[in-house]
């Protein structure tokens, strides 16, 4: 089907204002964009608290008010402790789920040193460059009364010598035991490059809330298909690679019934040089880690293949492909539900440190490409389900 996005199109025509602000030779301002994710970005956010007052999810529901999708709002599916959008037909039927995890590399108070500090151990993955790293980092812990509050900021510090091990030096307030650490920088942008901490996964988040929008524009087609899409604001993604993890997206198989067709994950990709390079719109990968993740069957793969050139041609740079390594993310606790359709998100590099970088306008083109990938997944289109075998 050459003219799958045309076909996605004369379904759901709501998808023509987005391509056009994007589509040269538009340069569309980002202001807009840089101020909601200046918002995400310097929210609280540590893995196992998203969804308590005064965190990220008070920030995730301001925007999604802001975005006219107050109506769609879930302040928390289920007992899954994460909150979510439901766009599409009025049915307690699940077609598709789409997770964008908001919580951070964590670290744990493992002992305190009295008036100094103390020594982290991590609940995330270790991408520090060795051989010894640091920058600046806070502490977060559940003031009863108040809400989770930064109790205590200072210096974080990583040594390639003591893997696993971590310190933290008190330079305003006192570490407690009872506290969940990550790292902290003032967001930057120049020339579209932001640069900061909290990207991973700030800018899956908001790309999946930017999607959001254009599907609840779209929601007439999804509603004479029949189809809903839920999106799940994930906490506790972050976990340590050798062990099981992204166990807020798993609590969603209690919290809805198993999606018809499958789930997509909205996450920030790395950059694969020669393959997926930031500046070059979204990256769409179906696989994770060679295979030790999910990855997608083949009439989805091909539909993403397909769909992806067709869009590219009506605007230029919206996908990469992705065909090399990714990492796992909610993938590896949601494909033991249902299928993985695919893994989409904004490029970036330097994860998990305080100088992670992206480009401003991978976002808006991710949104298109997730919005545009939910669609055809969910077959608006009876000639679009036959050619792809999609579920009817």
């Amino acid at each position: 089907m050459h003219d799958l996005f045309d076909t996605l199109l004369h379904k759901a025509p709501a998808l023509a204002s987005s391509v056009d602000v994007l589509r040269p030779p538009a340069a569309p301002s980002l202001d807009r964009e840089w101020q909601h994710l200046q918002r995400m970005l310097t929210a609280h956010a540590p893995s196992g608290g998203c969804l308590l007052p005064g965190s990220i999810s008070d920030v995730v529901a301001q925007l999604a008010q802001e975005l006219g999708l107050g109506g769609s709002y879930l302040r928390e599916i289920g007992h899954s402790g994460n909150p979510g959008l439901s766009i599409g037909a009025r049915t307690d039927a699940v077609d598709i789920v789409i997770t964008a995890h908001i919580d951070r590399p964590s670290f744990r108070v493992r002992q305190l040193t009295p008036g100094q500090g103390g020594v982290l151990y991590p609940i995330c993955a270790d991408r520090f460059p060795a051989p010894a790293y640091s920058a600046q980092a806070v502490a977060f812990r559940w003031e009863p009364g108040q809400g989770l509050i930064a109790g205590a900021s200072g210096e974080f510090r990583a040594d390639a010598n003591t893997p696993g091990q971590y310190a933290f030096v008190n330079q305003q307030g006192q570490l407690e035991l009872h506290d969940v650490v990550t790292l902290a920088a003032q967001p930057q942008l120049s020339d579209g490059v932001i640069t900061g901490t909290g990207l991973d996964n700030c800018l899956g988040a908001l790309s999946a809330l930017y999607a959001a929008r254009i599907l609840r524009q779209a929601e007439a087609a999804l509603s004479a298909a029949g189809r809903r899409i839920v999106i799940a604001f994930t906490d506790q993604e972050e976990g340590i690679p050798t062990a099981f993890f992204g166990h807020g997206a798993a609590r969603l198989i209690h919290a809805l019934p198993q999606p018809r067709i499958g789930a997509i994950v909205s996450d920030a990709h790395a950059v694969n040089p020669g393959i997926v390079e930031m500046g070059g719109g979204a990256s769409h990968g179906t696989a994770s880690a060679w295979g030790r993740g999910s990855y997608a069957p083949p009439n989805f793969h091909r539909l993403a293949v397909d769909l992806a050139g067709s869009l590219n041609l009506a605007c230029p740079q919206t996908v990469q492909i992705n065909h090399g390594y990714q990492s796992r993310s909610d993938d590896l606790g949601l494909s033991r539900w249902t299928r993985i359709l695919g893994m989409s998100g904004p490029p970036m590099i330097r994860a998990h440190t305080a100088e992670e970088s992206a480009h401003l306008g991978d976002v808006p083109r991710s949104a298109l490409w997730l919005a545009s990938f939910a669609l055809a997944c969910a077959g608006i289109d009876d000639s679009l389900r036959r050619h792809y075998a999609l579920p009817a």
